[in-house]
């Protein structure tokens, strides 16, 4: 099972509305990755084993978000 969404029945604001989840991490993804930016295709504690797969057709969202990371790694690295 992908990346899914299921309400926040405890939710404070609109930005907390939704619980993203999946089978890696069927309580709620860690902001880690979730907004972080982690990378999970790469281990992660407490993922059972489980990491990202691209949906088919997925290569243009992947190769954008490689490149949003790499720009924010640059960015981080020329500010100290």
């Amino acid at each position: 099972m992908r990346l899914q969404q299921r309400a926040d029945p405890g939710a404070e604001t609109s930005m907390d509305t939704w619980i993203p989840y999946c089978d890696a991490f069927p309580d709620r993804v860690p902001a880690e990755i979730y907004t972080g930016g982690f990378d999970h295709r790469e281990p992660f504690e407490g993922d059972r084993g489980i990491r990202f797969e691209m949906r088919p057709g997925g290569e243009r969202a992947l190769a954008s978000y490689e490149r949003a990371q790499a720009r924010k790694r640059e960015a981080q690295r020329q500010d100290g």
